[in-house]
């Protein structure tokens, strides 16, 4: 029955050492609760079919890597052919320091290679020592393999506590040896190295969520305070546009007047080319909407000085529904996006224009971009650096469409080279309209 119990306890070991393997590689798709919680009916099916096939080495061995693949394409976001790789790669280090850790410890404590199968406190020591090594090895190679989000690294002084459990579970042995304690005892001194072992493994977890917290916290914080000082920056545009308006307004006036006192010819040409600059100021967006006006004319500029081509048209609706705090995240983040892809790509185009759809507002980005999004599904991935702080700027448009009962949707043109993304709003100005 105790054997039973501890190849349970190993079944539930082999997936928390699997989940933190894949989650530090991969995004996870559900909550941890869900994944430790299907993730322990999976695994514990390994321990029916050991018993049932009487411990066949190879049947647990295939098994295994069968579990990790499924376990891996259930719960994370991984191809197949990457949860196939890392689960055969797993599945061989965790059947080979099986082997080399029963070899080793049966020459150490001079017994028998097969003891383990008779002896449980051996069975329990063996196991959880390879266990350990096992726990060990594949911490260290995640801390230098490739990974498709950001990596939490483990501080070295944690991989103090694996190899301390090692130490306590040859320490409990040898006394074992040495003053032929009963059975009882030896289970007693394996139990307490299997629930240090526990706590280890737990320990990472627990680092490893804590960690992933504070970044998104943190990343969090970073793009509100962006976002803030966009919002400023927009509203001291604002203040200078309207001066520069009433300016152009009455240069106007003055022009004209000077005109009409004048006599010369060559005063009067310059009057009019004056005139004519004033009237290219006043053809800059003028929607309604003073938050959209000043994006739209800040990204005009930007685009005028990067020589991109940017044609906008919002006659259809001003997004006067959304607020400005809103809208300066949604645009804000689409056209930075587009504007970064249309500098590097061939053709440097950006559009973007509004329509009506029913009760909701539509904005539609369409820009230049030679080399198609990196995404999984229809979640982008950023090819920045630090992608925690990156990936959020995507995340709050969704999060601010999310509010107005809308959603954001995108497309790549592989012909055209061309990104397209989409924002619903709902306009309830509008609904409310319509139903009265």
């Amino acid at each position: 029955m105790i054997d039973y119990i501890f190849l349970a306890l190993v079944s539930f070991t082999e997936l928390l050492i699997s989940y933190i393997v894949f989650s530090h590689i991969f995004d996870s798709k559900h909550s941890v609760f869900s994944c430790l919680f299907f993730g322990t009916l999976l695994f514990e099916s390994a321990v029916a079919v050991n018993v049932f096939l009487s411990n066949n080495i190879v049947v647990n061995g295939i098994y295994f890597a069968v579990i990790n693949v499924i376990f891996a394409l259930a719960f994370f976001r991984i191809s197949p052919v990457k949860a196939i790789f890392y689960s055969i790669t797993l599945d061989i280090f965790s059947t080979a320091l099986e082997f080399v850790t029963i070899v080793l410890l049966s020459a150490i404590f001079k017994v028998n290679i097969n003891d383990y199968n008779s002896n449980t406190s051996l069975l329990i020591i063996e196991g959880t020592v390879s266990k350990a090594l096992y726990f060990i090895l594949c911490l260290a190679i995640i801390r230098f393999i490739g990974s498709d989000k950001e990596k939490v690294r483990f501080p070295l002084s944690l991989y103090i506590y694996p190899f301390s459990v090692i130490a306590a579970l040859l320490v409990f042995w040898k006394i074992c040896l040495e003053n032929s304690l009963s059975s009882a005892s030896q289970i007693v001194l394996s139990a307490v190295g299997i629930l240090l072992f526990g706590a280890t493994i737990i320990l990472f977890i627990t680092y490893q969520r804590n960690v992933q917290k504070v970044n998104r916290i943190l990343s969090a914080q970073s793009e509100i305070s962006r976002l803030e000082t966009e919002k400023t920056y927009y509203e001291i545009l604002e203040r200078q546009d309207e001066q520069l308006l009433s300016y152009a307004h009455d240069a106007k006036n003055h022009l004209a007047i000077i005109k009409n006192l004048n006599k010369d010819e060559t005063i009067d040409s310059y009057i009019d080319e004056m005139s004519e600059s004033l009237k290219s100021y006043n053809s800059i967006s003028r929607s309604g909407n003073k938050a959209l006006d000043v994006i739209i004319n800040k990204y005009t500029t930007e685009c005028d000085l990067k020589n991109i081509s940017f044609n906008y048209d919002v006659r259809a609706t001003n997004l006067k529904c959304i607020d400005d705090y809103d809208l300066v995240s949604i645009l804000g983040n689409l056209l930075d996006n587009a504007v970064e892809a249309s500098e590097k790509s061939l053709q440097k185009f950006i559009s973007f224009k509004t329509n009506c759809v029913n009760s909701y507002d539509v904005i539609i980005i369409s820009n230049s971009c030679d080399n198609a999004p990196n995404a999984r599904g229809e979640k982008l991935i950023t090819t920045k650096s630090n992608a925690s702080i990156h990936n959020i700027g995507i995340k709050n448009v969704k999060k601010a469409a999310a509010k107005y009962d809308g959603d954001m949707s995108w497309d790549y043109d592989r012909d055209k080279k061309t990104f397209t993304a989409t924002v619903m709003i709902r306009n309830r100005i509008r609904e409310q309209i319509a139903e009265s």
